[in-house]
């Protein structure tokens, strides 16, 4: 086997094909992620959209629960506000990871259109849904949230790069991973 035969190396012809077939890499990977994105707006927007708090009797039963824990030792911080912002925070996470993993490149975008969002739902609540408490709170927590998800993608978006550059200078084939390509080159 010739070295332009191994799985791994390219042949000189084929790499004005290289750079279109790199972005092709990540395709399933990006159409489930975007799946996955589609599925949890539909579940946001339900909740964010329902015409009236999100389970009220809930609502009451964690703020007696809170009292109840305060009066026993549970630190005077952890209060209900506390825990609907953080709430808020980890609903955003999975928007701006899935996001940023659907995306090919301009991942970086997510945050501020996550931002632009979160506005633009609490501008409806607002304006549209008058038994919904509309704060700019929510925007800021809601941004934050999205800006971890995209921080928690950095090392599969970083990974994702370096197979494209692998597969552009031809050492990897398009479904070859580090372990194939060494497995290869020594048979």
């Amino acid at each position: 086997m010739t070295s332009q035969q191994r799985p791994g190396n390219h042949a000189p012809d084929d790499a004005r094909n290289a750079a279109g077939d790199a972005h092709r890499l990540d395709r399933l990977d990006r159409r489930v992620a975007g799946a996955l994105l589609a599925l949890f707006v539909v579940l946001v927007t339900l909740i964010v959209f329902w015409p009236g708090p999100p389970a009220p009797v809930g609502q009451s039963t964690l703020k007696d629960y809170l009292s109840e824990g305060q009066r026993h030792g549970l630190p005077s911080w952890i209060t209900f506000a506390y825990i609907e912002n953080l709430a808020n925070v980890l609903m955003f996470v999975p928007l701006g990871l899935l996001a940023s993993l659907a995306l090919r490149r301009r991942n970086f975008l997510v945050v501020p259109a996550a931002a632009a969002a979160s506005g633009l739902i609490e501008l409806v609540q607002l304006l549209l849904l008058p038994s919904r408490v509309a704060s700019t709170q929510d925007i800021r927590v809601n941004t934050i949230g999205a800006l971890l998800g995209f921080l928690l993608s950095l090392p599969a978006l970083r990974r994702r790069r370096r197979r494209r550059r692998r597969f552009r200078l031809g050492r990897l084939g398009a479904g070859e991973s580090r372990r194939r390509a060494a497995l290869a080159a020594r048979a």
